[in-house]
């Protein structure tokens, strides 16, 4: 008898600061690796899974998606129940659904958002240090509202990437949005957009960065965009403040 597969969807969430990154690696220690490792003791064998977005070392992420698939009829709140018991403590299952298994969690995803935080002032507490960037000089926070607009829209982000961008990558990239929020000495830039190329988001902060510490200016923005060169913007901010914050689709995990 043929046993029925089932395409099943979690949304997670996890600490990034111990992980070398989300996508499994030999003899290191990734969040894939250990949702893989926690599927294969449920299961008893070997189960692969797919994330929707590939985070770097020390990137955190509240709303991570992965599918995976299975043979075993068990209800979603069991299934968050015992995956979280079999995950480590810096990684946590949230949502959970079943799927069309025609549905793919990478390429079917419509939009994706990263939050970046920054602590601005003299200090950053130890309590802070892994999770957030920290600026101690005054920021031009008023000209955001102006650098935001030269980012939104249909761009080639070649100036954006780093040296490890696979040749002739297709670079053209849409931003859907850049808002900002800030709460006492707490600063969160949140930045949208279907797909984003490696490293992308970081020097888009970085180059935000610059521009409020008045070390840059609108044009060299602008030039950015005219003149396109791999790593013309060099201001790669690091990768602790950086959070996968939300994946939308349009018929899942809603």
């Amino acid at each position: 008898m043929k046993v029925k597969m089932h395409k099943l969807v979690a949304a997670i969430e996890y600490d990034g600061t111990k992980f070398q990154g989300s996508q499994k690696q030999p003899k290191a220690r990734t969040v894939q690796g250990s949702f893989e490792n926690a599927l294969s003791k449920i299961h008893k064998k070997e189960v692969v899974s797919e994330f929707a977005s590939r985070t770097d070392s020390g990137v955190h992420a509240s709303n991570q998606v992965v599918s995976f698939k299975s043979d075993l009829n068990i209800s979603h709140d069991k299934w968050i129940e015992t995956l979280n018991f079999y995950l480590p403590n810096d990684i946590s299952v949230f949502k959970f659904d079943q799927i069309d298994k025609d549905i793919d969690v990478r390429r079917d995803a419509v939009e994706r958002e990263y939050t970046y935080k920054i602590i601005l002032g003299e200090r950053i507490s130890p309590i802070e240090y892994n999770y957030f960037e920290h600026v101690d000089e005054k920021l031009n926070l008023g000209i955001l509202n102006e650098a935001k607009n030269s980012f939104i829209g249909e761009h080639n982000f070649l100036s954006f990437t780093g040296r490890l961008l696979p040749k002739n990558a297709n670079t053209i990239r849409e931003i859907n949005s850049i808002d900002y929020e800030l709460s006492g000495r707490e600063l969160k830039i949140m930045i949208t957009a279907k797909s984003f190329l490696y490293q992308q988001v970081r020097r888009i902060i970085g180059s935000l960065i610059l521009l409020m510490k008045n070390r840059i200016d609108i044009n060299s923005i602008k030039m950015a965009f005219q003149f396109p060169s791999k790593g013309k913007i060099n201001q790669l901010v690091s990768s602790k403040g950086l959070y996968l914050s939300n994946i939308k689709y349009n018929n899942i995990l809603n």
